[in-house]
């Protein structure tokens, strides 16, 4: 072998190690940057919607702790849990020993993800603004864990799926709709919530889209002056008869109006959101 193809072999073997160990970095939902030396391994998930996208991923095997509610898909109930959307256990997640920390802004853990910044982890916040940026959250969180293929791949397809459903509902009569978050308390979402975004898909307008709450408690009686043609009710799909069913079907007119939808689908920010979205465009157009 002549040393000039000796040196050009260490040259190709010295930028192969180089590609192998170089950094990975994105930015997260609040500008932060979030920097690897390498695709992370061992990962904590605390929302249930960061665990399904990390499912989605082909890396579910990698989390070693998630959040109260992370049944989706069923191996995640295998997975030890540390905490939920309002508490967390330091100790718990440093016994982990992760190499990042996927987090939802919306949770109230923020006292506990400051602790962690501070010994050192690097930890990537998710808050989606708008339906699009479903995609592009997976696209980052395939970054950092290595899958840039499968997040872009998925990224795209997001894309032409939320289009095709906009093309295919603009063609049906407009729709008013009260979308009621919760099956007890009176809750509804203003036009920034994505659910709300997901309403304009299927060419309905949200009747409380004006509200500069996210999520407001609203009234029986708001709902019966601004007389909506649906109500869709999140609900789990557990067979439970809904009490809301009896209190609006008391007012003429209304039983006929009424809808259910599984919160799994709808309230989760992640890809299986899409499938909720389709639904929610049935449901309404049904």
């Amino acid at each position: 072998m002549t040393c000039l193809l000796r040196i050009s072999l260490l040259l190709y073997c010295m930028a192969l190690a180089v590609e192998s160990f170089a950094t990975v970095a994105v930015e997260d939902d609040l500008g932060n940057r979030v920097e690897l030396a390498e695709p992370a391994q061992r990962i904590v998930s605390l929302a249930p919607h960061l665990t399904e996208i990390l499912f989605s991923l082909g890396v579910g095997d990698r989390i070693k702790g998630t959040s109260r509610f992370s049944d989706y898909p069923v191996e995640a109930l295998a997975i030890p849990v540390v905490g939920d959307a309002f508490t967390m256990s330091v100790e718990g997640v440093v016994a982990m020993q992760p190499d990042i920390i996927f987090a939802w802004a919306t949770g109230g853990a923020n006292r506990s993800l400051e602790r962690l910044n501070q010994l050192g982890y690097a930890i990537y916040i998710n808050e989606a603004k708008t339906l699009n940026d479903l995609g592009s959250t997976v696209n980052n969180m395939a970054v950092l864990v290595g899958k840039q293929a499968r997040g872009v791949q998925l990224q795209k397809e997001s894309s032409l799926r939320l289009a095709s459903l906009h093309e295919t509902y603009q063609l049906q009569p407009q729709v008013s709709v009260f979308f009621q978050i919760s099956d007890e308390s009176l809750y509804s979402i203003n036009g920034d919530h994505l659910i709300s975004q997901g309403i304009d898909i299927c060419n309905g307008t949200n009747i409380f889209s004006g509200g500069k709450i996210s999520v407001p408690l609203v009234s029986i009686e708001s709902v019966l002056d601004l007389d909506p043609d649906v109500i869709v009710i999140s609900k789990p799909a557990d067979g439970a008869e809904s009490v809301w069913k009896e209190r609006w079907s008391q007012y003429p007119g209304f039983a006929g109006k009424l809808r259910w939808i599984d919160p799994g689908l709808i309230s989760r920010p992640s890809l299986r959101m899409l499938d909720g979205i389709e639904t929610l465009c049935e449901l309404i157009h049904q």
